[in-house]
């Protein structure tokens, strides 16, 4: 049985969970914002593992690299466009470590950081995925952005990991438009599987895009474009992705992820800070399941205390 098919197996049997928050967690490390998150990779390697190695300890299935903002260009506006591929790398390398790590403490066994897409025996059921944000340009009529310019970043960022990842997660997508775009570039470059999330906020007459696509149409659009998983993350809080999950189960029979931030933050010197206790998203992330949704996480002000707490929760289901 191929990695893949393990994996789409392991989501259509539900009660996964997926790490929370990075940048977030970097930032109380010391990362100044502003700052690209991805040159840790780098410069401070041993803070991105143990981050990664405290959401495993918590009880996440899957980990994200901290690959978010990892485009060419995003990384030359830092004067770290040339890296950019050698930041992929690198992220996924921790990432994998971090798994090895895990299973040699829980097992006395070393575990095997493959970098294929094969499921390492010992993985116990871990799984990295990596982590595509958008590009930042905007395609018309907001911005002047054309699709072949999109897709090219997309590729760069893909080409340099391949198949070394048991899943590629395009999140926070605001526009449904730029996530066919990543997705058809992921499809023609790897037979890794796909997630997409989008961002939804909510009004009177539902939840929706900020380009204005309703959810369901969204998710269909995605659906039909060849995603394995798709799902919501980042914007809106876990009460209201109880709300959001019930929409989505009903617009496709793919497996879905939702990852809800950490209630609303509030900015006190500078800096977001979210103030929803770990217990009350823990709650809501069961709900969210109870739904038909087959994995959860965490996305913004989420630490491994919330992934604990939804962990133990998802154990007494």
């Amino acid at each position: 049985m191929t990695g893949k098919i393990d994996l789409i197996e392991h989501f259509r049997k539900g009660n996964v969970l997926f790490d929370g928050a990075m940048g977030s967690m970097l930032i109380a490390k010391g990362l100044q914002t502003g700052k690209p998150p991805e040159e840790w990779n780098r410069s401070k390697p041993s803070i991105v593992l143990q981050i990664h190695k405290s959401y495993l300890e918590a009880g996440a299935h899957i980990i994200e690299t901290n690959t978010f903002g990892s485009t060419p260009s995003r990384m030359a506006s830092f004067g770290l466009g040339d890296e950019a591929g050698e930041l992929n790398v690198a992220a996924v390398r921790l990432a994998r470590e971090a798994i090895a790590g895990f299973n040699h403490d829980r097992s006395g066994k070393k575990g095997v950081a493959k970098s294929n897409n094969e499921i390492v025996p010992g993985s116990a059921g871990r799984f990295v995925a990596f982590s595509i944000g958008p590009t930042g340009k905007m395609l018309p009529p907001v911005g002047n952005a054309s699709e072949e310019e999109i897709r090219a970043e997309f590729t760069h960022q893909i080409e340099s990991i391949r198949n070394d990842v048991d899943l590629f997660l395009i999140e926070t997508i605001f526009d449904t438009r730029e996530g066919i775009i990543a997705l058809d570039a992921a499809k023609a470059l790897t037979t890794v599987p796909v997630a997409v999330t989008l961002t939804f906020s909510k009004n009177p007459r539902g939840f929706f895009t900020i380009m204005g696509d309703e959810a369901k149409d969204a998710i269909g659009k995605l659906e039909r474009t060849g995603a394995d998983i798709v799902g919501a993350n980042c914007t809106i809080a876990s009460k209201d992705m109880v709300e959001l999950a019930r929409i989505l189960r009903d617009s496709t029979s793919l497996p879905i992820l939702c990852q809800p931030n950490a209630g609303s933050p509030t900015v006190k010197g500078g800096i977001p800070v979210y103030e929803q206790r770990p217990e009350e998203f823990a709650d809501d992330a069961i709900r969210i399941l109870a739904e038909g949704i087959n994995a959860v996480g965490g996305c913004c002000g989420t630490t491994p205390e919330f992934i604990r707490e939804a962990a133990d929760r998802m154990i007494r289901r």
